[in-house]
């Protein structure tokens, strides 16, 4: 089960493309729709013509749709034990949150309890950029679709919605990206080969680690060995 005894399977490849391909394609959602809301990016207009970013927008925008549609078909495995796990929500994910902010300061609080597959704060992210996917979807396809079916003045409440959810997304973008980055590098090691350490595994997702062992599918002894070289 461990590979080069020292990191556990977590994700999939396939669920690993989807996770970069919908990260990507929002990242270039974003960007190709800066010049709309500051000055101070109209050079990207100037750069690569304001017909070249709506077109970049609206191909980024198809991939930001149908990724995770093709998810639920190359990665189903992933993709509902994901659901499956952030919909079950309870006093240890609590626990966990409410811990959480003391170690962003580098210190390892006491009482957090042993976490799942997804720990609590992962749960958070998943559910609030799925809600921001539903309403930027939805309020994208009425922008662009909407014209000849929709009043302009109903159209134009669509504009200020699509903005505040993409505004969400890309705050909690940002901060995905700092805790994989700067607070928990083995955490991304799992979005590039979809394997993590067991040391890691063991102290973010104890629980789900305990699963393992339960299943058949790694030893105790296999685990021990593994935390104790590092």
């Amino acid at each position: 089960m461990l590979v080069n005894e020292k990191y556990v399977p977590r994700h999939k490849m396939s669920f690993v493309l989807c996770h970069w391909l919908n990260g990507i394609s929002f990242l270039m959602l974003f960007l190709t729709a800066l010049p709309l809301y500051a000055d101070q990016f109209q050079f990207l207009y100037a750069t690569f013509g304001a017909a070249t970013l709506q077109n970049a927008h609206r191909f980024f925008a198809v991939v930001f749709i149908v990724t995770p549609i093709i998810g639920l078909i190359i990665a189903r495995e992933g993709y509902a034990r994901m659901f499956g796990e952030v919909f079950r929500f309870g006093l240890d994910d609590i626990k966990f949150l409410i811990r959480f902010p003391i170690e962003l300061l580098g210190m390892h609080p006491e009482g957090v309890p042993k976490q799942s597959f997804y720990n609590g704060g992962e749960k958070m992210n998943i559910l609030l950029q799925a809600i921001v996917w539903v309403v930027m979807v939805a309020s994208g396809l009425i922008l662009w679709f909407g014209s000849g079916h929709f009043d302009n003045s109903v159209r134009a409440w669509f504009i200020p919605i699509h903005s505040i959810a993409a505004s969400i997304g890309f705050a909690a973008a940002l901060a995905h990206i700092y805790l994989a980055v700067v607070m928990y590098p083995p955490s991304l090691h799992g979005m590039k080969d979809g394997t993590i350490t067991v040391k890691y595994a063991d102290s973010h997702h104890g629980q789900w680690v305990e699963e393992l062992i339960e299943e058949g599918k790694v030893s105790s002894g296999e685990i021990k060995r593994a935390i104790r070289e590092g």
